[in-house]
């Protein structure tokens, strides 16, 4: 027992430290611009290599979904089988993200921007939840249509808010300690943050096929 035991955590260990790695290289492109560039002025090159993450949370939880001991593996079929579905998730939510972070520009400072402000914010906190989930869903389901997936994912991150809220504030963390400590927090942190994330995703999809049934019927 103890051997099955030690011989379990240190699986664990490794597949989530290869995660972490196999993750920082599939979206070097847009980690080379955020922790390389002055952000203020080069912030535009964020969007088009945004989609690079994608494919990359992708296809970390397709390594998580299956437990397969081959890491390396598990991630490249992964990557391929949805990346490209993942990465049109990603690119939409920069988007929205970047048309939601020139509105807040607009409006600061001005009077309109009491009441604008917080919704812009709130909406770009649904936008993040919602990719976040739908990142998994896409793994989870591939025969379905990314819109509709998209509908279903915002619904579900919204009745199980309690488990958007852990994925947001492990993602704060992580964000806060590759801001102190990138290298190190991106060669050990990436794999556990993003294996919680796809925890609380999983149970979050638990009810997909409920929300999509009335769909069908409705057609």
């Amino acid at each position: 027992m103890k051997y099955e035991t030690y011989s379990r955590v240190f699986a664990t260990a490794y597949a989530l430290l290869a995660t972490s790695v196999l993750v920082a290289a599939a979206s070097a492109p847009f980690l080379a611009v955020l922790l390389f560039t002055p952000v203020a002025s080069s912030w535009p090159l964020l969007v088009p290599t945004a989609p690079f993450l994608g494919p990359a949370v992708a296809a970390a939880h397709a390594v998580f979904g299956s437990g397969t001991s081959d890491v390396v593996r598990g991630f490249a079929r992964g990557w391929w089988s949805h990346g490209r579905r993942a990465a049109v998730v990603a690119g939409v939510a920069s988007g929205v993200l970047v048309v939601l972070a020139v509105d807040v520009r607009a409006a600061w400072g001005s009077p309109v921007g009491a009441v604008a402000i917080p919704v812009l914010a709130v909406l770009a906190l649904l936008t993040v939840v919602t990719a976040l989930v739908t990142l998994t869903a896409v793994v989870e389901r591939p025969d379905v249509p990314v819109q509709r997936l998209a509908r279903a994912c915002l619904f579900l991150a919204l009745r199980r808010a309690h488990f958007s809220v852990v994925s947001l504030a492990v993602l704060w963390v992580f964000a806060a300690a590759v801001g102190a400590l990138p290298v190190p927090a991106l060669g050990l942190l990436t794999g556990p943050a993003l294996y919680v994330v796809w925890v609380g995703n999983r149970a979050t999809l638990r009810g997909v096929r409920a929300v999509e049934e009335p769909e069908l019927a409705a057609r």
